[in-house]
């Protein structure tokens, strides 16, 4: 019989040979490598451990949905929720497990009417609040048919930042790295930032938590983003070496933006992967923006992406050039969301929120 269970940390090895199996052996030696600081030093954890939902049979995982807290607040207020990472179905040990279970009609179990995937989705022990982005296709037809709705407004974006490195693979880098920039001088930026920015290089300190507190009751609903959650996030990361702008001064911040550069093959690209300000000071949104554009076309980025979701942020970033990320069939990739309460319409997600970036 298919058994549908809350997962445990013994369950480790099962999950990581499933996410080889299902997405290749990078994204499992990934989760490998990040699954202490994923399940054991979160703050938002209520206890360590893996938290998420298996589906089991002979022995088997057949089935995993990884879910983290998103450390929601709604009205300034804590709100159970959590966000999907790792969903994914082995769909040929699905087959074989559904053929059985059919045969044998059990009247006690799990209701696997809609499917393996709906029923991970529905287990008591999964938040009723849930959230996804960057979902496959297929998986994106199965949360729909459980009550996912698109986010409205909300999706990743991108826009070229500099042709240098581009036109240096092309043409050599002497040639290049002379039309490039050229080139750049025709790629305009936009005006420089104003505002005064700086170059956080030591941990996130009283100031995150200042500015946490007297903005989290000015969006409608707004993920989890005290002092203790941006160090665990973006100073202990295995992997990851972020860089943080703030506007402000050293008594109070008027908000800070999460920089990522990384090379992938001959390429270098990039991500702003969190962006926080008071809902009403464009400026200073506007101010970090553009400082992170300057400072990763002097890093050399080709291109940069990010995700939006809330008022005001993605025409901010469309008037700044960005434009909405499509996949390779042509999709976009809003936000996917679960029961949230009419209350958090609106609700602020950053590529940050969840497991991007």
């Amino acid at each position: 019989m298919i058994e549908i269970r809350p997962a445990t940390d013994a369950d480790r090895p099962q999950i990581i040979a499933r996410i080889a199996e299902v997405f290749g052996p990078e994204p499992a030696a990934r989760a490998e490598r990040l699954w202490d600081w994923q399940w054991h030093q979160d703050p938002r954890l209520p206890t360590p451990g893996y938290r998420g939902i298996v589906a089991a049979w002979r022995g088997e995982i057949i089935g995993n949905l990884g879910t983290i807290p998103a450390g929601l607040h709604i009205g300034g207020e804590p709100v159970n929720a959590c966000w999907l990472v790792d969903v994914l179905v082995h769909w040929g040990l699905t087959r074989q497990a559904l053929k059985e279970h059919r045969r044998q009609a059990p009247t006690a179990g799990p209701d696997l009417s809609r499917g393996i995937a709906a029923a991970l989705f529905e287990h008591p022990a999964a938040s009723r609040i849930q959230f996804g982005k960057h979902i496959s296709d297929p998986m994106t037809t199965i949360l729909e048919r459980v009550g996912f709705t698109a986010a409205a407004g909300s999706g990743s974006m991108h826009r070229r930042v500099s042709l240098r490195h581009t036109l240096q693979r092309s043409l050599g880098v002497p040639l290049g790295r002379l039309l490039g920039a050229a080139a750049d001088l025709g790629l305009p930026l936009g005006p420089r930032p104003r505002l005064p920015l700086e170059v956080l290089e030591g941990g996130f300190d009283g100031r995150f938590d200042r500015l946490w507190e007297e903005v989290r009751g000015q969006y409608p609903a707004i993920c989890r983003r005290d002092a203790a959650t941006l160090n665990w996030r973006y100073r202990r990361h295995p992997l990851n070496d972020y860089q943080v702008i703030t506007v402000g001064n050293r008594e109070r911040l008027r908000g800070y933006c999460v920089l990522l550069t990384y090379d992938k093959g001959r390429r270098r690209w990039a991500k702003l992967v969190d962006l926080l300000t008071a809902p009403r000071d464009p400026a200073a949104l506007r101010a970090l923006i553009g400082g992170a554009l300057y400072r990763l076309r002097a890093q050399r980025a080709e291109r940069v992406e990010t995700f939006a979701c809330g008022d005001g942020i993605a025409a901010c970033l469309g008037s700044m050039g960005f434009g909405p990320r499509l996949t390779k069939s042509g999709r976009a990739q809003p936000l996917l969301i679960r029961a949230l309460p009419s209350a958090g319409a609106g609700l602020y997600v950053t590529q940050g929120d969840g497991d991007g970036g």
